[in-house]
Formats: structure tokens, sequence, C-alpha cells
């Protein structure tokens, strides 16, 4: 890509999270960020809850034991399990910047997490349907989209308070997907596209087998 396209890839990038965030220039950032970080997530829940009311208010017994719902559970469940233990991890630190355990894999282990267990819940909803209402995949992914923003944000903020340190786990360690670094594309734009194919998988690989 030439130099030129990347620059002004960048600078979009950077004027369209400062626009959208613009309301939080003033709230500090690290780690988990209480409060707004949930943002995301309530909305892909009352999302879920108003497109299929259905599975939401199934019996316990369907969401937890049911054979039919089996892979996205596990899904779920992993994706849980990935953000208690970087949300642990982050409780327990004593460095300024968190680059041990899970924080040695991605730089946002809890987003990652939840982007997990909503992509499980998505499978689910789609096994209980046995069929892909578009709506599902398309709240789960301005979902995704919104703690790839909230992510970008804080590392704004992490590098204006350590700029040297924060840098040097950058190079280091992916953003918020675990998968090679692209030097030439910005990492936000990285986590879109990919978000997208795992979008595309759901709507046309993956939903035929559930």
């Amino acid at each position: 890509m030439p130099k030129s396209w990347d620059s002004k890839i960048r600078h979009l990038i950077e004027a369209l999270i400062s626009a959208f965030l613009f309301v939080f220039q003033y709230i500090p950032v690290a780690g988990p960020w209480y409060g707004i970080m949930i943002f995301p997530l309530a909305l892909y829940i009352s999302g879920l809850w108003w497109t299929e009311p259905d599975l939401l208010g199934a019996q316990i017994n369907l969401l937890l034991f049911s054979q039919q719902l089996m892979f996205g559970r596990i899904v779920a469940v992993t994706g849980f399990m990935i953000f208690l233990g970087a949300s642990v991890h982050f409780l327990r630190r004593k460095e300024k910047i968190n680059t041990t355990g899970l924080y040695s894999v991605v730089r946002h282990p809890q987003y990652f997490g939840i982007i997990i267990v909503t992509l499980g819940m998505t499978i689910m909803c789609i096994q209980f349907k046995r069929g892909h209402p578009p709506e599902l995949t398309n709240i789960w992914l301005l979902q995704v989209l919104g703690y790839i923003l909230l992510a970008a944000y804080e590392e704004r903020y992490l590098m204006r308070e350590h700029e040297r340190e924060y840098q040097q786990y950058r190079d280091k360690v992916p953003f918020i997907f675990p998968i090679p670094r692209l030097n030439k594309i910005p990492e936000p734009l990285v986590s879109i596209v990919l978000a997208l194919f795992v979008m595309f998988l759901l709507m046309n690989l993956i939903n035929p087998y559930l």
C-alpha cells in the first residue's frame, strides 16, 4: 500500500474515533474501563432480547444443558473464562502496564473475551432458530465495532501516559485479536475486517451446519 494511502487511512481512523468518543475525552482510561466499557455489551444484550425474546425467555435448562446449543455454549463459556482471567490479572497487577498472562497474547483481552462470549451467544441464537436471522450478526458486529473503538481510544490515553513503554508493548503484542500484526495497515481496521470475515462465516458457512 502506498505511504500516502496508509497515512490517509490512519488519519481517517483517528478522526472517526475522536468524533465518536469526544464526549469521553477527559475520562481516565486504563485496563477495564468501568461504566463505559459495558456500553456495547448492553446494546448487544438489549438488541438480542428485542430480536430473540423466545430464546432469552426460555427455560434455564435449554440455555445451560440443551444439546442443540452445545457449540455456541462452548464458545460463550470460553470467552467468559478469557474475560474473567483477564479481569483477575488486571486487578492483581503490580505494574503500570500489564504485559504478562493474557495481556501477552493481546493488548485488550477483556474486550476479546466479551467479543467471544457474544459470538457464542449469537451462535446459540442461530442454533435455536435453526436458521440465520440477519439482524443477529448485525447486532454482534456493531458491538465488536464499539469495542474496537473503545480499545483504540484507550490506547491514545496510554500512549500519552506511558509513551515509550506502551509503544514497546504495542510493537510486540497484537491489538484485540490474536493475529499477526500488519505494519502497513492500522490495527483497528484489521480488526474490523476480521470481524466482517467472522460474520460472513456465520452467515454462509457455519449456519447451514448448526
